[in-house]
């Protein structure tokens, strides 16, 4: 994103000049507390900290800086529900200069709270598969950019990637992960486990690692030759110049967005029907721990 904080995870801390993540370990806020504004007589820089304690007060125990005063913009939303976020961030993008990071906003209900950006002239790969048509995050990179939810100068480089050509074998059993429009003779794992189960021929499979865990768990025995087409296992091999890359994954959709390989070719996988929202975060997420590779632990 643009990620929207909610003014309830704001806590804003008055000093005299810019402070040091490391100044604020130790100091004590409010329970909800997720990000500081310290706030001096030039500006505003923000932070993201981790707390201690299972009280209303916590305790800091470690921040990282989001956005120095130089890259912190103020906007006035009068307006805007805070806890609207793509209204939140179609306001708030308009006040964005070249380097700005975050922007403060006060909004409805007297709130204050943050939106956060990716980066200027971020580059991000996007890997997604067809069937169906359009692949679900190059639909959602257009719908983005026609909404204004990213920075113009963003850049996108998409790769799609159609698994009907995965495989010329004619001759079935072949199966496939989800259904799909083909004309083609397939089996499906969400509509055909019934036909699965009895099966005594070598199958091949197309899916991934969950796939064949499927099909496995369905018919122990079952003999299969496997084409992997999981989008998160060829982002890895990705070779394109990319600041990192989103996909979807199967692991996602049953334990959460994953993060792999942070220092060396990030990813950041997401559940299989990503809405909008998740998406865009996603996009934050990345610059994130492109900055602080040890994100979210820190």
């Amino acid at each position: 994103m643009p990620r929207v904080v909610h003014p309830q995870q704001v806590n804003i801390v008055k000093v005299k000049e810019p402070q040091d993540a490391k100044t604020l370990k130790g100091k004590k806020v409010f329970h909800t507390t997720k990000y500081i504004l310290a706030q001096s007589p030039t500006g505003f820089t923000v932070y993201e900290i981790k707390t201690l304690g299972n009280n209303l007060i916590k305790t800091i125990t470690s921040a990282i800086l989001l956005s120095t005063e130089q890259e912190t913009q103020i906007a006035e939303l009068p307006k805007i529900d805070p806890t609207q976020k793509t209204e939140v961030i179609k306001a708030a993008i308009k006040h964005l200069k070249k380097d700005t990071k975050a922007i403060v906003f006060k909004s409805k209900f007297e709130h204050i709270g943050i939106a956060l950006f990716e980066s200027p002239n971020t580059i991000i790969g996007i890997i997604d598969i067809t069937p169906p048509k359009p692949a679900k995050l190059e639909d959602q990179v257009q719908y983005a950019k026609k909404q204004q939810y990213v920075r113009k100068d963003t850049i996108f480089k998409i790769k799609i990637i159609d698994i009907l050509n995965e495989t010329t074998q004619t001759k079935p059993p072949i199966i496939f992960p989800c259904s799909a429009t083909t004309e083609r003779e397939f089996l499906f794992l969400d509509t055909d486990a019934d036909k699965i189960t009895p099966l005594k021929d070598p199958v091949l499979v197309v899916g991934c690692p969950i796939t064949f865990e499927t099909v496995k768990e369905l018919n122990p025995k079952i003999k299969m030759k496997k084409i992997d087409i999981c989008p998160a296992h060829i982002a890895r091999k990705e070779t394109t110049s990319n600041d990192f890359q989103i996909v979807r994954c199967c692991r996602a959709s049953t334990q959460g967005t994953q993060i792999y390989s942070p220092k060396t070719n990030l990813i950041i996988a997401l559940q299989w029907e990503p809405t909008i929202e998740e998406f865009l975060e996603a996009i934050y997420l990345g610059t994130l721990i492109k900055k602080h590779p040890k994100y979210p632990q820190f």
